[in-house]
């Protein structure tokens, strides 16, 4: 009898962790639904060269964000500083074009499995969502309207005046960047705000096959995003269309007859 009631109670026991497991899974399921995926959101450019406005988050546009993600609930809009540049060269990039960078990014936090539609609803919006990994620490959340500022243009250089030479990056385009200074300005890409993988994709020709290199510049192609191909030879590799071409040795920027000389920047 006694090892009846023993066995009774082990049973019971056990049910009664089982239950507080399932619990703890369920309210773990529950608070990583609730938790919001960022991305930050800001306006596409739609040209190589000249300014693009900023775009202002408010309550119409959120609602049409909402109904992208066919999801019940609001999005969490919030402000952060660009993000700190990493090592000596973006550092140094970012002191020299410190006056073309926005003060702050525009933030969507979407709760729920929204998330994996965020960046097709705002496209439908006509903006761009990059998903960031943490919210920063010094991200505010803001309860009104929040202006989402384009990204920078991607400065390549100065003129004979000091005046930078930049270029947009807009999606859909190719950007060939020749030159043994072209690794270097390539590691620059991080600290104008750009996500590689996401607003800019690398394709790394250095050491490449030209063959491998145009798959591998085809098999990049994305609506959203703009590929920068570092060239293995002063020239662009045939089968590879460029918008534009950088030469950083050389100090010239390219695009079909028009030819625009800069300087290279000291990033070393």
């Amino acid at each position: 009898m006694l090892g009846t009631v023993t066995a009774v109670t082990a049973a019971v026991g056990t049910g009664v962790l089982a239950g507080q497991g399932y619990r703890r899974v369920q309210d773990a399921a529950t608070t990583a639904e609730a938790r919001p995926v960022w991305f930050h959101v800001h306006p596409p450019h739609v040209s190589l060269w000249g300014a693009r406005g900023p775009v202002s988050i408010d309550r119409s546009l959120v609602d049409r964000l909402s109904a992208g993600m066919r999801s019940e609930s609001r999005p969490v809009l919030a402000t952060a500083p660009p993000p700190r540049p990493v090592g000596p060269v973006q550092r140094t990039y970012a002191g020299l074009a410190a006056l073309g960078r926005p003060s702050t990014r525009c933030l969507v936090g979407v709760s729920g499995p929204g998330g994996a539609l965020m960046p097709w609803a705002a496209a439908g919006c006509g903006l761009l969502a990059r998903e960031i990994p943490v919210l920063p620490a010094a991200a505010q959340v803001v309860s009104g309207t929040v202006v989402a500022d384009p990204l920078p243009g991607w400065m390549v250089g100065t003129d004979g005046g000091g005046i930078p030479v930049t270029v947009n990056l807009p999606p859909g385009s190719t950007v060939v960047i020749c030159g043994e200074g072209g690794p270097g300005l390539v590691e620059t890409l991080p600290a104008t705000g750009r996500c590689e993988g996401g607003d800019v994709t690398v394709v790394d020709g250095t050491g490449q096959r030209v063959d491998d290199l145009v798959s591998r510049w085809r098999d990049a192609w994305h609506p959203q995003s703009c590929r920068v191909v570092l060239a293995p030879s002063p020239t662009v590799p045939v089968g590879v269309y460029a918008d534009v071409v950088v030469d950083v040795d050389v100090g010239e920027l390219r695009c079909g007859h028009r030819v625009t000389g800069f300087r290279p920047l000291p990033l070393f």
